[in-house]
Formats: C-alpha cells, structure tokens, sequence
C-alpha cells in the first residue's frame, strides 16, 4: 500500500509530461519525475525512494530520451541527471528520518516533563490521604470509634488503590512507547473481554448493554484488549451518569460504542480526548493523569484498529474498532 501513492502519482506526472511532451523541454519533465521521488522519501523512506527512482529513470529513459522506446541512453548528461535523482531521494529520505527522530525526542522530552509534572500534582493528593488516615490511627491522643478507625482504613485502601491505578497506567504507557509490549496473538470472544471488563471496573451503576448475538471473534491479544476494554469504561462510568456499550459486527471487523451522559467534555475538546495526558475540562476534579484512554488508543493501534472520541453536547461517545485478523 505504501508503494502505491507514489506510483500513482508518477503515473500521473507520466500522463501529464506526455500530453504536453512538445511544448515542455526534457530538463522540465525531469524536473517534474522528481515529485514523486520526494514525495515517496518523505513519506516512505528509503526504499520507497530508491524504487520510485528506479521506475522514474525507466519511464524516462523509455518515452522521453532518445531513442525512444528504448533503455538505452547515450548521452552522459542524462546518466549524470538519473544519478542526481537517486542521489536526490536517498538524500531526502535520510533528511526525513532525521527530522522524524528529532521530532520524536522532543516529542518523549514534552511528554516527560508533563509526566513529573502531572505525578508531582496527582500521587500528592492519595500521599497525603494516605499519611493522614495512618497517623491517626497511630495517633495515642486520638479516642477513635470503630466507625472512625473503619473510616480511615478506607481512606488509606482508596488512596493506595488510586496510586495503584495511577502507576499502572504509566507503566503501561512505557512499555508501549518503549515497544517492549509485544502482542500474543489468539482467537478472542470480544463478549468475554467485555464481560472480564466490566465485572473489573469500580462503579455502582449499570451500563445498559446491546450485544449482536452473531458477533465474530478476532484474532487478538486478549490481555491487552481488555485492559483497553477497561480503560473505556473505566472513563466513562467516572464522568457518566449512564453508560450504553454496543458491541456489533462491521464489515471489517468489530466495532465496540461506549458513551455515557453527564460530566462530558465540550464538542471541540471530545475528539482529542484520547492524546496523553488530556485532562479535559468536565474532570470535575477527579483523580488521574489522562493516560486511559491514550493507553486504549495505542492498543487498538497495535491491532490495526482505530479509536475515536467524539461529543454531541448531550453524551461523550468512543468508538473502537478492531478488525478480525490482528497483527502479530
């Protein structure tokens, strides 16, 4: 698939240079082959570049250069121009490689400075739960109930929980950008995912739920799918009031809808909901980092898949994909 952009477009060039062969002089033409060189580098890379080179230098060298019809090019300022077209997309191609890689960096330092930053704000918060509720009941000067000692008990299981869920989400998050998490692909029931999820998430409402009886397995990892599954829902039973997840078939695979009314995000902050670090503005001070649902998005990714977050000002909806045949 990659190949074919750049094909298609030296088709083009191709069509057009021929159409207008007399009147544009052959450093012109040349000129214009180099398009879809660029383009192939800067978007593809080195073998792309070199390939689309290659087809460019036959096209021509063929219909262009005498003798027509031909391979066979005599004159060294042509040879010189075919090397110069090689030489132009290995070049581009480095120079985009490079600037990926330094957009990369600075991309992992941003992200590593709103980490401390966010895990400075968000791990105080339970830290400091945590530390009074112990110290009150070790506390000699304090005559504490049961009902007050069971008090602080939950206080200190909540907050290690939220510190529990808060480091996970991180690590998680570090082995994908790390590129250590591997998929183990299986033959997966997306109804028994779902169910796993849902019997896992803290909450104490009941998501309304629509099922196609005649849904498809896919190949998967299931581990994985259902932590993004979680994540989902996780999300939406914290802001919402309702919860609705439907679970169908596509012609491409399977698509999981989970939306929920309430506390939901503006229209215009919904579909960049699933970045990093996306603290939107319907959090209503509730705990985490914004990690979830990026977590879920990088999941899909590594199937194949697609995640999108949209609103509509009444409900806040998300929309994974999964096709049926994953990547191993």
């Amino acid at each position: 698939m990659k190949f074919l952009e750049p094909l298609l477009l030296l088709g083009l060039i191709s069509a057009l240079s021929w159409s207008v062969k007399d009147e544009l002089h052959i450093v012109n033409i040349v000129m214009l082959h180099l398009i879809p060189i660029l383009y192939g580098a800067m978007r593809f890379g080195y073998i792309n570049a070199m390939v689309v080179s290659l087809l460019s230098i036959a096209v021509l060298s063929y219909f262009f250069m005498h003798p027509l019809h031909s391979f066979n090019v005599h004159e060294t300022r042509y040879i010189v121009s075919f090397g110069m077209m090689v030489f132009i997309g290995q070049l581009v191609a480095w120079l985009s490689h490079k600037a990926a890689l330094a957009k990369e960096l600075e991309t992992s330092e941003r992200l590593q400075q709103t980490l401390i930053g966010s895990l400075s704000h968000e791990l105080r918060t339970p830290l400091a739960a945590i530390k009074g509720a112990s110290s009150g009941l070790l506390s000699h000067e304090l005559n504490l109930s049961e009902e007050d000692k069971k008090d602080l008990y939950t206080t200190i299981d909540q907050g290690s929980d939220r510190m529990q869920r808060l480091i996970n989400n991180l690590l998680d998050t570090a082995r994908i950008q790390s590129g250590m998490l591997k998929l183990k692909i299986a033959e997966c029931d997306l109804r028994e995912l779902l169910s796993s999820a849902l019997s896992k998430t803290e909450n104490s409402k009941i998501a309304s739920l629509i099922i196609d009886p005649e849904i498809m397995p896919i190949h998967g990892d299931a581990v994985l799918i259902e932590l993004a599954l979680h994540n989902l829902l996780d999300n939406a039973f914290k802001y919402g009031d309702s919860v609705k997840v439907t679970l169908s078939n596509h012609p491409e695979g399977i698509i999981i809808h989970i939306c929920n009314t309430g506390s939901i995000p503006p229209i215009h902050e919904a579909s960049m909901a699933w970045k990093p670090f996306s603290r939107l503005s319907n959090v209503r001070g509730e705990e985490g980092i914004g990690l979830g649902l990026y977590v879920a998005y990088r999941i899909a990714n590594m199937h194949k898949g697609t995640i999108e977050t949209m609103s509509d000002g009444v409900q806040f909806c998300v929309t994974m994909k999964l096709p049926l045949k994953g990547e191993g």
